[in-house]
């Protein structure tokens, strides 16, 4: 393969690409990646008719680069870096590059849009500059709250994604760790984690507090929540 610059104009798609279903999901998201980040990765075209280029693998990032061209971020004689393909099968190719793609692991995009949002970035700033939701990147964020020893758990697919976020809703990770070590495999569902890291904490406005007091409640190990008062104000 030897790469050279195409112009944008001169690039289409190939009909012989393997993907079909979600080849254009996310092209906005895509777009605005590349327009913050540049084309991260080559589009591998051959030559076709008319001094046209057949684009085979890359057709997502092909369509994002037009939307970009038709919004005037891009010229559309922007020279564009492609692979070009000589005697390979196009079809192989396509089906090479879509079957190899790993999607990130959302412990790595956590860290990824910690390090952006800890130079001040905002979620919708994230979100644009990897292509994806301000949703995601919130939903990700919210794992600083996790002991590092859950995350690493689930790294190596020992705890779900669900049951994660789940525990993120506490940030005593001695907590955390305590609870996930001793529910048994079957009541590790996301709902009963929520309910057993809650139930320990009750507020001073709690009716559990209110009728015998906050001194008695805790006396007789119940658990106050840390913003409340420990004086015994408020027991009626």
């Amino acid at each position: 393969m030897t790469i050279e610059l195409i112009p944008l104009s001169k690039l289409i798609a190939c009909p012989r690409n393997v993907r079909r279903l979600g080849r254009n999901d996310g092209i906005e998201e895509l777009a605005a990646s590349i327009k913050a980040h540049g084309l991260l990765q080559n589009l591998q075209v051959r030559a076709g008719t008319g001094g046209k280029f057949e684009v085979v693998a890359g057709q997502r990032r092909l369509a994002a680069l037009k939307l970009l061209a038709k919004a005037k971020d891009l010229p559309k004689s922007a020279e564009i870096p492609c692979h070009i393909c000589e005697g390979e099968a196009a079809t192989e190719i396509s089906l090479a590059e879509n079957i190899m793609r790993l999607p990130m692991h959302p412990a790595d995009q956590y860290e990824a849009f910690k390090a952006v949002a800890d130079q001040g970035k905002s979620s919708e700033e994230i979100a644009a500059r990897f292509g994806c939701s301000a949703a995601i990147v919130k939903q990700r964020l919210k794992l600083a709250t996790v002991s590092p020893k859950l995350i690493e758990a689930y790294r190596h697919d020992e705890i779900e994604l669900e049951q994660l976020m789940a525990l993120a809703i506490s940030d005593d990770h001695a907590a955390q760790e305590k609870l996930w070590f001793e529910l048994s495999q079957f009541d590790r569902y996301p709902r009963n984690i929520r309910r057993m890291l809650t139930q320990a904490h009750v507020d001073a406005n709690d009716p559990r507090a209110q009728f015998v007091g906050i001194e008695a409640y805790v006396a007789a190990a119940g658990m106050c929540c840390a913003t409340c008062s420990m004086t015994g104000t408020g027991a009626t």
